[in-house]
């Protein structure tokens, strides 16, 4: 499993910004680099596919072998809708169509591809009956099955461009690993929070937006930040949704207030019994 991108929507640095976390990522590099939102769960499964996805290709590795996109919700940079004509652009690739699930009103999305002229030259259909894409339904709540895997899409207190409530993922892995992707979420709902109890995750990737922004209140919506991440784990381990041994990775970071060392150094000082990594582009799990 590999971070492909950890920023939020701008990036980091924002091209268009030269304020003091921007000037920093130009000046250190490295960690302090984000590109948009992609998680690789394996050579299969991706959770979004998002606007820095051809750069993400080249460093982390290439899509040859990717089936299956697991989609958030419609904001650009989770899901580059572009990329579904350049896999038709491939010379040689699979006969198997890239697998797109979309949940509940995200997957409106779907119709407003087929009819619009202007997105992709109005090939989406011609991609669908050549079977270079397809695109799933999944359902908030309700299990499915994606290449072996368990699959649950839980509600995100966040919407996308259909008005759609965010897809945040609990996967059970091959191996029998349980792995939630909370990205694009502020203060989970309460239905999340009832489908997420005594889950004993393996794994936490959770979102960190705001960083170290003040004065957010302790269950914002849209997004987190590092004061109600760390409100958010602990509730979490009440209800037995974390325990001890849980590695939490916190991803989906914008430049407003803190660059990735301070994160790093703010998260450290914190008395938590989970592990808890601030992610960057490139970090496998």
């Amino acid at each position: 499993m590999r971070f492909y991108g950890t920023s939020a929507a701008e990036g980091i640095p924002n091209p268009f910004c030269s304020c003091s976390v921007c000037r920093n990522a130009r000046q250190t590099g490295g960690a302090e680099v984000r590109r948009r939102s992609t998680f690789r769960v394996n050579e299969r499964i991706s959770l979004d596919l998002g606007a820095d996805s051809f750069q993400q290709a080249i460093d982390y590795g290439d899509f040859t072998e990717l089936a299956h996109v697991l989609v958030s919700h419609t904001h650009e940079d989770h899901f580059n809708y572009m990329m579904m004509n350049v896999r038709n652009m491939a010379i040689e690739r699979h006969k198997e169509p890239l697998h797109i699930y979309l949940t509940d009103r995200a997957y409106d999305i779907a119709d407003f591809y087929r009819q619009s002229q202007p997105i992709m030259k109005g090939m989406t259909t011609r991609l669908e009956e050549q079977g270079v894409i397809a695109f799933r339904k999944l359902e908030f709540n309700r299990t499915a099955i994606v290449d072996g895997m368990e699959v649950t899409p839980l509600r995100g207190n966040h919407r996308g461009n259909m008005g759609e409530d965010c897809a945040n993922y609990l996967l059970r892995l091959q191996d029998g690993r349980k792995l939630y992707y909370g990205v694009d979420t502020g203060w989970y709902l309460p239905e999340t929070f009832r489908a997420l109890e005594n889950a004993a995750l393996d794994v936490l990737i959770s979102e960190c937006t705001f960083g170290l922004t003040p004065g957010r209140g302790p269950h914002p919506g849209g997004h987190l930040d590092a004061p109600s991440c760390m409100g958010l784990f602990r509730q979490l381990l009440e209800q037995g949704t974390l325990h001890e041994g849980t590695h939490i990775y916190l991803t989906h970071i914008n430049h407003f207030t803190s660059t990735h060392a301070e994160l790093v150094e703010w998260f450290a000082a914190q008395h938590f019994p989970c592990r808890i990594t601030v992610a960057y582009d490139g970090l496998r799990i």
